[in-house]
């Protein structure tokens, strides 16, 4: 797909804003840590977003004001933009990411870890179809492949699966397999 000028700077912005929140969602220091992931959320979509309305010849100046239109506007406009597709329930959670943003970054709010890794999965999954439906790219074209990323607390099924594989190896009985059990 031949890019106008204009779409293919705002999805390399997005582009980058997504890989500079989900490298600091796999940081390891917690340092700022929610409130650098929720703004580059935000930004990442609203840049894709803008991308996407530049590409289907869209105005995103504000003719009164002189300036870009804001995160709610792309919204809107791209939920009526036939190229984009935007469904109510990919803005509903791109408006749940933006108001944890707004939160995070201008008050005392503290975001549960659990929150925000719903948020950024569902975020990761709507980037992908909104790159997907519009430019026919996928994110993965765009950052390395991984499997998951280490910490201190492994995923629930990764614990089962391991205790499974265990018993099946000859370390101990299926009755010792329960989550939580050593």
């Amino acid at each position: 797909m031949a890019l106008r000028r204009d779409a293919r700077t705002l999805k390399d912005k997005a582009l980058c804003s997504m890989r500079v929140a989900l490298e600091r969602f796999n940081a390891h220091d917690d340092s700022g840590r929610h409130t650098v992931v929720l703004l580059h959320l935000q930004h990442a979509f609203e840049m894709l977003l803008k991308a996407g309305l530049v590409q289907a010849r869209a105005k995103v100046v504000d003719t009164q004001t002189g300036r870009s239109i804001g995160f709610g506007r792309c919204l809107h406009e791209a939920q009526g933009a036939p190229s984009i597709k935007l469904t109510a329930d990919e803005a509903g959670t791109l408006r749940a990411i933006d108001a944890l943003r707004d939160d995070e970054q201008h008050w005392h709010t503290s975001i549960d870890e659990g929150l925000l890794y719903l948020h950024a999965r569902a975020a990761v999954t709507i980037f992908d179809d909104l790159l997907s439906r519009v430019f026919d790219e996928r994110l993965a074209d765009h950052l390395a492949l991984r499997v998951l990323p280490l910490g201190t607390k492994p995923p629930l099924g990764f614990v089962f699966l391991g205790r499974v594989l265990w018993i099946l190896a000859g370390g101990g009985s299926m009755a010792r397999c329960r989550v939580g059990v050593s």
